[in-house]
């Protein structure tokens, strides 16, 4: 997994990575600046426009003091604007201005007044004034600066974060004078702010760009959030062997009382079955068993009457209540049984949430180590309303501690909040994942991991990955605007196989 670091432990990063990687400042704004030189090269040629690079008195402006003089060694134009602040520079920032004083870049030292450029709207423009290093707002002449170049109509690319946005919760921050980035290019790792829908009109599209910092030496801190990665998960897959054969096999039992659901079951179904489950069964009324039955073979429909298959839950791996459970009071009464009964853990969407939703004090009831699927709109009915997605994160990770389970937020991010106040984020997929069905081939994919002996967080995080994997190889043969659900379930197998490859 991929740490994510709060600003301020970006300091104690470094001083780590210079004890123990022997990386000195001057050596890691050296990689920085020329990675970012070549990222940036990447995304506009060095003709057609002038580069006006801004730079502060930190460490975002030790950067952006050395991508210029590497932009000018590539040919571009390159305009320079180093800001002051208090008369004085960081000892980063000032050993980069010694170093390229006597080389050909234009560079304008600001200390009181600025006479603003003429910028095109063909011009690009760095940011580099403040990064991750801001706790309080913009205050003073930077407030006009910012709006300047706001107002400018050119691309703005935002060195490690767009300056006056703070590097985790802006619920406190004035966010009418916060750049407004195109690009946002960090090093080492993501900020958690990049995560949050109410910052993406500010980051843009991000990247960030590891600069060789030893894994010795990031272990050495210790974080609350990660980005999920392809290495990280494949190294959690089953080996299945051919004495599996031998073993008892996992079962997973879908309930779904309302008719006209039948099309979701089967979607549901169909993924815990192609995720690699033994054996699925379900319980649906029997007007529709049939016509399940024939559309999937593999789908087991028990004999047996609902009230014995509920008397013995414990059979099953998990037990999944979702879209197609039902919301009635009947429904709700079978959900007040199965918490009082049932000691595995639940996989709870859809119907099952509606119903948490109106009766709140079934929380307490949840099994430990079962999982919420919900959507932001979902959460914030089972619990409140929530003016910002990292406010949203901190009560969800509130909630999973408190009844020790796991809740997936789903978005554009979605966020897996462990009971231990730890969150994965999940960067990959695509719009593709908000198609109709899309929901219930990831329950369905989660629910067949539990059922294949995975732990919660495991098939959690895993079954996320899975479907945003499958979705982006869809999108690379064809088009994310045109994935239904059906193909997202027919795309597993490849999600699975590029995992496998690493």
């Amino acid at each position: 997994m991929q740490k994510i670091y709060t600003g301020k432990q970006r300091d104690d990063l470094y001083r780590l990575a210079q004890q123990h990687d022997h990386l000195s400042p001057e050596d890691r704004i050296e990689r920085a600046a020329r990675s970012f030189e070549q990222e940036f090269r990447r995304l506009y040629p060095p003709t057609g426009h002038t580069i006006y690079v801004f730079a502060g008195a930190g460490r975002s402006g030790a950067y952006a003091l050395g991508i210029a003089r590497y932009l000018a060694q590539r040919g571009y134009t390159v305009c320079s604007y180093l800001f002051y602040r208090e008369g004085k520079l960081s000892e980063e920032c000032e050993a980069v201005r010694k170093s390229i004083a006597e080389e050909d870049l234009r560079l304008e030292e600001i200390y009181t007044d600025f006479t603003p450029p003429r910028i095109q709207t063909a011009d690009v423009l760095i940011d580099g004034l403040f990064g991750a290093e801001l706790s309080t707002p913009l205050f003073g002449g930077y407030l006009g600066l910012v709006d300047f170049l706001n107002a400018s109509g050119a691309s703005i690319v935002s060195i490690e974060l767009p300056s006056g946005l703070f590097a985790e919760d802006n619920s406190g921050n004035d966010l009418e004078h916060v750049i407004k980035a195109k690009y946002t290019i960090a090093f080492d790792s993501p900020y958690l702010a990049f995560y949050f829908e109410e910052n993406e009109p500010y980051v843009g599209e991000w990247i960030y760009l590891p600069q060789g910092i030893s894994p010795r030496t990031q272990d050495s801190l210790e974080v609350s959030h990660y980005q999920v990665t392809d290495t990280a998960l494949e190294g959690v897959l089953k080996r299945h062997t051919r004495f599996s054969l031998n073993h008892e096999p996992g079962k997973v039992l879908f309930l779904t009382n309302q008719t006209g659901s039948a099309g979701k079951t089967l979607l549901a179904t169909k993924a815990a079955l192609h995720t690699g489950c033994s054996e699925v069964h379900a319980l649906v009324p029997s007007e529709e068993a049939l016509a399940l039955q024939l559309a999937l073979p593999e789908l087991t429909l028990p004999s047996a009457p609902k009230a014995s298959v509920l008397a013995n839950l414990n059979t099953y791996q998990t037990i999944v209540i979702g879209a197609g459970f039902g919301r009635s009071e009947e429904a709700a009464a079978t959900l007040r049984e199965l918490l009082i009964t049932s000691s595995r853990p639940l996989l709870l969407s859809g119907d099952g949430l509606q119903i948490l939703s109106r009766e709140r004090s079934l929380l307490e009831r949840i099994p430990v180590d079962s999982i919420l699927l919900l959507s932001p709109s979902e959460f914030d009915s089972l619990t409140t309303a929530h003016r910002s997605d990292a406010e949203r994160l901190d009560r969800a990770l509130e909630l999973a501690e408190r009844l020790d389970i796991y809740i997936v937020l789903r978005g554009a991010y979605t966020a897996i909040c462990l009971p231990s106040g730890v969150t994965f984020f999940d960067v990959a997929g695509n719009s593709g994942l908000r198609s109709t069905g899309c929901t219930e081939v990831l329950l369905g994919v989660i629910a067949g991991l539990l059922g294949d002996g995975y732990k919660s967080v495991t098939a959690a995080t895993l079954g996320v990955h899975l479907c945003a994997l499958a979705a982006e190889l869809y999108a690379g043969r064809y088009s994310e605007r045109s994935l239904t659900a059906t193909e997202l379930i027919d795309q597993l197998s490849s999600a699975y196989r590029q995992l496998e490859a690493h």
